[in-house]
């Protein structure tokens, strides 16, 4: 497993994209002084697949995405029925992945997993689910689904614009976009990159490697152990239980999961202020795009 990295564009976007392709005011707190907005005080560590961001109300969550996902293949599978085209798109793919936006955004937490399966992902490991082989769509299959270069009929009927996958589309967005705008994205991504420079967050760091440290384990920040090279191999190393453990006690200790989030939250909110606007825009975007997909039979 790579490097993993949070925020920026193409999370959500780019599965919609493959699905498609497939068918698939004064603050006491001293930072505020220095720009740095004020956080908010947090519940006790916990495993941070909980936790909430301000931004996941513009963002697909995977349930949020199932459910766009599962409609397209519906709606692309009715068009087909008018072409008396069929095509066998196999069965829909497993979870995979981090289980919600916040679930390694800020390094491993969980203790449990930590004992069980390091930084690998348990059952959710892209490494213990072959890619299947698939037969790509081809012929009057393919036209039907994709469309064609010019306008094409099958079996006397016309293709619309974009094929079948293209009339699925529709039906859920009409002429918008199809899944997370790039603004949220943008901005979950920006308000990341900023919490990684944050003085409070910084110190945090520092605490949570000094504690390492104690243990022999030499790593800056709580992102580097879990991106550590030795650890990506297809199951997890004993050594790789082992740091995973001191990891998730180390940041117990230090709390810098409280600190990072907090941080992010308070960040967040001043940037959907700053934008509130186009935001309120792009959540009655995704409103009307989930309570379509909802819709379909």
């Amino acid at each position: 497993m790579g490097a993993l990295t949070f925020g920026g564009r193409g999370g959500v976007l780019g599965a919609l994209g493959a699905a498609l392709l497939l068918l698939t005011g004064c603050s006491t707190d001293p930072a505020a002084s220095k720009g740095t907005p004020a956080a908010e005080e947090a519940p006790a560590m916990r495993p941070s697949v909980g936790l909430r961001l301000p931004l996941q109300d513009y963002l697909y969550s995977d349930a949020d995405l199932r459910t766009v996902k599962r409609a397209m293949r519906t709606l692309t599978e009715k068009c087909m029925r008018r072409y008396k085209v069929t095509h066998d798109f196999g069965p829909p793919a497993p979870a995979m992945g981090p289980r919600s936006i916040t679930d390694r955004r800020y390094g491993l937490t969980d203790a449990r997993m930590a004992r069980t399966t390091g930084y690998h992902l348990g059952d959710r490991d892209p490494r213990t689910h072959p890619v299947p082989e698939r037969t790509p769509p081809h012929g009057k299959a393919l036209t039907v689904i994709a469309g064609a270069d010019k306008p094409a009929e099958v079996n006397g009927v016309r293709v619309p614009a974009r094929g079948c996958a293209g009339e699925a589309e529709r039906e859920i967005v009409g002429s918008g976009r199809l899944g997370s705008s790039d603004l949220a994205q943008d901005l979950n991504g920006e308000s990341f990159a900023a919490t990684k420079a944050d003085p409070r967050v910084v110190k945090a760091f520092r605490a949570w490697s000094r504690c390492m440290k104690e243990r022999d384990y030499a790593y800056p920040d709580p992102l580097a152990v879990m991106n550590d090279k030795r650890f990506q191999g297809n199951t997890p190393a004993p050594l790789e239980i082992e740091v995973a453990t001191a990891d998730v006690a180390c940041k117990a200790r230090t709390d810098v999961t409280g600190i990072w989030y907090r941080a992010e939250v308070a960040y967040q909110k001043t940037l959907i202020a700053r934008n509130a606007k186009a935001l309120a825009a792009v959540r009655e975007q995704k409103r009307d795009q989930l309570a379509a997909a909802r819709a379909v039979d």
